[in-house]
């Protein structure tokens, strides 16, 4: 899983066509497996590659990386679903430990780069990169597929039966979108929350080395920098990982301080113009908000329960896709208007500390009644009462055999 990450995190700021699969993705997990989906995507990542090293104009290589977003999207969804299956105690480390690949390859992907086209030219680069992305399809047959409850299962069934009883959105149906989910307003907070942290997120990416080469530093600091943010998100998603494991606070918490030490950071940048500051800047912005991809997971199935997780991840990514598309070119937008990137830092520190705002407002939310909690410890009991309730009623009605029961021990542990 982290091979698989190590690979796939890094191409998510440089492919489109990405936003629109999660829901696909996660239509095509429940239908065959989690390890083909992620095979298939791993392949398409592989052959979008190796088709660009024969391209020659630059049109047509908008549509082998569309290739190559859509092969990465299938793949990433998939691995980023099938972990929180595997943990449960341990699941906010084991999330930290698997996007802390991302760190790895932020470290070794572009000398990677460097070295490939400096040695061989872009084509035979493209090549090369092929051929290595393609291991994705390695770690893809090393997946082991979860049970998945006989209760899930009929409970699912019912369900898009009467969804198509009702007659309601075909698309959203065969997409297992469940829209439904957004009457839980915890997890409309949740999702506005990571949308606008994803934004902020994704600018960084471009902030810190141009911003470096502004102030008149080589490309050897603009290395530096960006290696310090790889290794500072390495150590950084595994320690929120590991403290949030601890119960200490909750999770939640956590999130809205990494968002207030960012954006405050971010705020005061336009203070200071030395490369000291920058290289310290980089290494709190990975440390801290960064980290927030380690908590999706955990939120989300706090507030859906883990039958809805799948769905749930699903709709946090498009909308986390939407902004990271757009956020690097507003940046750029503004370093043309403004003539500096100041004004880009000042936003991305007043968008972090608004995700954090919007999770504190949860409270508030919860006093007016307008969202359910779940936790993770009821879950599983509440998904075998309500399975067994159906039966009852069913059997009562003489639609069910025997046969058709299954107890509370074939629950995936």
């Amino acid at each position: 899983m982290f091979s698989l990450f190590f690979i796939t995190d890094n191409l998510k700021t440089k492919v489109p066509g990405r936003q629109y699969l999660p829901p696909l993705a996660n239509c095509l997990c429940r239908r065959y497996t989690f390890r083909l989906v992620s095979l298939v995507g791993g392949t398409m990542v592989g052959c979008g590659y190796f088709l660009s090293g024969f391209v020659s104009r630059i049109e047509f290589m908008y549509l082998t990386f569309t290739i190559i977003g859509i092969g990465y999207s299938l793949s990433y969804i998939s691995a980023g679903i099938i972990i929180s299956y595997y943990f449960k105690q341990r699941r906010t480390l084991a999330n930290g430990v698997m996007v802390s690949a991302g760190g790895v390859a932020a470290l070794s992907f572009p000398s990677l780069y460097r070295f490939l086209i400096n040695k061989y030219g872009l084509s035979q680069a493209f090549w090369v990169i092929g051929a290595f992305v393609s291991n994705i399809c390695v770690a893809s047959c090393l997946f082991r597929e979860p049970n998945k409850s006989p209760q899930s299962n009929y409970a699912e069934a019912r369900k898009e039966d009467s969804i198509s009883d009702k007659n309601q959105k075909r698309c959203c149906n065969v997409l297992k979108l469940k829209i439904h989910l957004f009457k839980n307003r915890r997890f409309t907070l949740l999702v506005i929350a990571f949308t606008i942290c994803s934004f902020s997120h994704i600018i960084n990416y471009i902030l810190i080395p141009a911003h470096i080469k502004t102030l008149g530093y080589s490309n050897t600091y603009i290395t530096i920098g960006v290696s310090i943010t790889g290794g500072a998100e390495l150590i950084g998603r595994i320690a929120v990982g590991w403290f949030a494991d601890l119960n200490i606070i909750q999770k939640k918490y956590i999130f809205v301080v990494c968002m207030f030490v960012g954006g405050v950071f971010a705020l005061i940048s336009p203070l200071f113009d030395t490369f000291t500051f920058m290289a310290f800047y980089a290494g709190v912005v990975a440390a801290f908000p960064a980290s927030f991809l380690a908590l999706i997971s955990v939120l989300a199935i706090e507030r859906v329960g883990m039958e809805n997780f799948p769905a749930a991840f699903s709709i946090i990514f498009v909308f986390m896709s939407i902004t990271s598309l757009i956020s690097q070119p507003i940046a750029g937008w503004m370093a043309d208007y403004y003539g500096s990137w100041y004004p880009a830092f000042i936003l991305t520190g007043i968008i972090q500390i608004c995700s954090g705002v919007i999770m504190l407002l949860e409270p508030v939310v919860i006093r007016y009644g307008m969202g359910k909690t779940y936790s993770l410890q009821n879950v599983d009991n509440e998904l075998v009462s309500q399975v067994n309730g159906a039966y009852a009623h069913d059997r009562k009605e003489g639609s069910l055999n025997k046969t058709d029961k299954v107890d509370e021990t074939h629950l995936p542990k």
